[in-house]
């Protein structure tokens, strides 16, 4: 088949998106399909087309009409012509289908290509209404309608958790009913089990993300400060707007000595972070989709805390492959990490029992499920 797939964001971008995307892709090709990438050009800088691992890459600027006059004069004046470039791109493709992966701006566009092309349309809830760090959804009446359009028109809308999918529907008013399903992502357990694991003096815990409100940084920092744990470092991962205080905060707790904050990782680093990690840890405060780093975890054969939110509990399961722990509960955060720091045979036993489930998260079973979804829908056009 030949895939158009539409993510909000990609490569040179880090993120769960950006990274289910390029393996999915990746997957696709293997098996025999055309995917091709179609998604925003920013910065403007970035080249229109390039081959990205063997991946074809489209980028355009995706104004939208959104509030201010700025935007909706740029979206009606040059709008016409990125949708120009894209059906004629869809259509050089021979497109059989086109994928939204988390809608935004991209999105807009897919939607009037399926308009104007008659292509089935598969729309992917990935939790933009609850982790989207620019809270779009609760802003911008555009980004609302947007979203109802997007899940109204779609021949199948899929979702990463059953979580994602009720909250869809609960924002959409109504079920989807056949026209549901929800897909895990996932993680490539050879990129984990072959990398090199990441070295320190110490052993570490580590906490991978973007770091924004909704991931709950700041309740890990307290925690681990409660803990008094000596025997292990915590390294935090990734980089966002909310650095800058949680290294205030690191510095507060008197933790300046034991948290290292290391900044974006790339998929090499991120590989041999959890080849090298003790265990993970998802503090998130607000309902999560169902996060790349848990399946990346899974793979590496880690044992994970994680809280209460959204599809997190669909993927670890409580006393098998991790711990549950409820959400901005800093006692019980600081529990888990000391259970886990002390119990040697527990964290091996949780690390097992991950990597034994991580078989679900593979990206071929994932492939073969989009696949029969894209088939599903491909008959009726």
């Amino acid at each position: 088949m030949n895939i158009a797939l539409f993510p909000s964001s990609f490569h040179p971008h880090f993120g769960g998106v950006e990274e289910l995307v390029r393996q999915l892709a990746r997957q696709q090709r293997k098996q025999g399909h055309r995917p091709m990438i179609l998604t925003n050009r920013w910065p403007k800088t970035l080249p229109e087309s390039e081959e990205f691992e063997g991946l074809q890459v489209r980028r355009y600027v995706f104004r939208v009409p959104e509030r201010t006059w700025k935007q909706a004069i740029g979206a009606a004046l040059l709008g016409p012509s990125t949708l120009n470039l894209v059906c004629s791109d869809l259509v050089a493709h021979r497109t059989d289908v086109i994928h939204v992966q988390c809608v935004s701006s991209n999105a807009y566009y897919a939607l009037l290509a399926k308009r104007r092309l008659k292509l089935p349309l598969v729309v992917t809830l990935q939790g933009e209404l609850t982790m989207d760090a620019s809270r779009l959804f609760e802003r911008s009446e555009f980004a609302r309608r947007l979203l109802r359009d997007a899940m109204s028109e779609s021949d199948m809308i899929t979702a990463c958790s059953a979580k994602t999918l009720a909250d869809g529907e609960a924002f959409y008013g109504s079920s989807f009913g056949g026209r549901a399903r929800v897909v895990y992502n996932g993680a490539e357990a050879e990129d984990f089990q072959s990398a090199t694991p990441f070295c320190r003096e110490r052993p570490f815990i580590l906490g991978i993300g973007r770091l924004v409100p909704q991931k709950g940084f700041d309740v890990l920092l307290r925690a681990f400060a409660k803990s008094a744990i000596k025997t292990h470092d915590l390294l935090i991962a990734g980089d966002g707007a909310e650095r800058s205080s949680l290294e205030a905060l690191s510095s507060e707790l008197n933790l300046a000595g034991s948290v290292h904050f290391i900044g974006r990782a790339d998929r090499a680093l991120t590989a041999s972070l959890f080849a090298g990690c003790s265990f993970l840890v998802i503090p998130s405060r607000t309902d999560e989709g169902l996060p790349v780093v848990i399946a990346e975890a899974m793979a590496a054969g880690r044992a994970i805390i994680g809280t209460r939110v959204g599809g997190v509990p669909e993927a670890i399961l409580d006393g098998e492959t991790g711990l549950i722990v409820p959400r901005e509960d800093t006692t019980a955060l600081c529990s888990a990490l000391v259970r886990l720091v002390q119990d040697d045979d527990l964290r091996r036993s949780l690390g097992e029992g991950a990597h034994r489930r991580s078989g679900i998260f593979s990206w071929s079973a994932i492939a073969d499920q989009y696949i029969d979804v894209y088939r599903s829908i491909s008959t009726g056009h």
